[in-house]
């Protein structure tokens, strides 16, 4: 029996700055790939559950509660496996595998890179994804999905960053 492809309907690129900080400042706090929750505080737990640190096929797990319309408490998780990091060029790629977040496909790819190519202006995140659309959502939901949290982790790599300066 062949396997249903899942359409795939959104692409997108997003970017935070963390300015005045060099790539191999900011890659650390990327490259702990278990260690989600430490920049991103959407992200109540994050930790390896199987697998080689920095290595392909390390699969995380993710948390995070949230207060639905009714006022309930959720929990929303998920599981994510490392597909390929690159130290020397300050990059990832990822899948969301099993989840009840709203993914039924997601690829992504974190990268490090000088802000307009100086590095003396500090580092560009970009974060790329190619994913479905969550059900009952507009296509903008994904972006600003990703955008939210990516500006969240910047800010928040950068408050580390200053605070060990």
């Amino acid at each position: 029996m062949a396997e249903e492809a899942t359409p795939i309907t959104c692409t997108g690129t997003v970017t935070a700055r963390v300015e005045g900080f060099t790539r191999a400042q900011v890659w650390p706090f990327l490259e702990d790939f278990g260690g989600l929750h430490k920049i991103d505080p959407l992200a109540d737990i994050s930790y390896a559950l199987e697998g080689v640190y920095g290595h392909p096929g390390l699969i995380r797990f993710c948390a995070s509660s949230t207060t639905t319309e009714t006022g309930e408490t959720k929990v929303l998780w998920f599981h994510e496996k490392l597909l390929a990091m690159d130290p020397t060029t300050y990059s990832y790629n990822y899948e969301v595998l099993e989840n009840n977040v709203g993914f039924t496909y997601c690829k992504s790819s974190f990268k490090v890179v000088p802000i307009d190519g100086d590095e003396k202006l500090g580092s560009q995140i970009e974060w790329t994804y190619v994913s479905n659309l969550f059900e009952g959502k507009p296509p903008e939901h994904v972006a600003d999905y990703f955008n939210t949290n990516l500006q969240i982790m910047a800010t928040n790599i950068k408050k580390y960053l200053e605070e060990k300066s």
